[in-house]
C-alpha cells in the first residue's frame, strides 16, 4: 500500500508542477496597443557640428494594461550617412495614473526629411505589476516641424 501512495503522490506532484507550469506560460505575452501625443526638443550637442542631438520629449494618452499614460523619454540622435538620417538610442519612462511605471531602452532611426521615427521599445522592468516586464514593441512616430509628435504603437508585454 505504501508503493501505491508514493506512486499516487509523484504522479500528484508532476501534475501540479505541469499545471503551475501551464499556468505561468499563460501569463506569457500580452498584447500591448498605445496612441500618444506629446512634444519634443533637440538640442544639437557642443562640438558635434550638428551630428549628434540630445532630444528630452513628454507625451500622453493612453496604452492597454496602463490606461491612461505620461511619458517621459531622453535620446541621442547620431548622425549617419544619409543626409537627415538618424540612430536613434535612448530609454523612456510610462506612467499610468495609479503611479505605476514602465521602463523601456529605445533604438531606431528618425528620418529629418520625412519626420518619421521607427522605434524599437524593449520593456526592462518597472514598478509594481512591471517590476519584472519584458517584451518588445514597434512605435510609428510622426513629427511636426513645431516638435510636436504622434504616436501609435503595438507589440507585447510580459508581467
Amino acid at each position: 500500500m505504501k508503493r501505491y501512495f508514493s506512486k499516487f503522490g509523484t504522479s500528484l506532484i508532476a501534475l501540479t508542477l505541469i499545471g503551475l507550469i501551464s499556468l505561468t506560460a499563460l501569463a506569457g505575452a500580452r498584447p500591448l496597443h498605445l496612441v500618444e501625443h506629446g512634444r519634443l526638443t533637440a538640442t544639437p550637442r557642443a562640438g558635434s557640428g550638428g551630428s549628434v542631438l540630445d532630444v528630452f520629449a513628454q507625451g500622453s494618452g493612453t496604452a492597454t494594461h496602463l490606461g491612461a499614460i505620461t511619458v517621459d523619454r531622453t535620446a541621442t540622435l547620431t548622425a549617419t550617412n544619409t543626409p537627415g538620417v538618424f540612430d536613434f538610442q535612448g530609454e523612456a519612462t510610462l506612467t499610468a495614473a495609479t503611479g505605476e511605471k514602465l521602463t523601456s531602452t529605445i533604438t531606431g532611426t528618425f528620418n529629418a526629411n520625412v519626420g518619421h521615427a521607427d522605434l524599437i521599445y524593449e520593456w526592462i522592468g518597472g514598478t509594481g505589476r512591471f517590476e519584472h516586464a519584458t517584451g518588445t514593441t514597434f512605435w510609428s512616430v510622426d513629427v511636426t516641424d513645431e516638435g510636436e509628435y504622434d504616436v501609435v504603437a503595438t507589440g507585447q508585454i510580459v508581467y
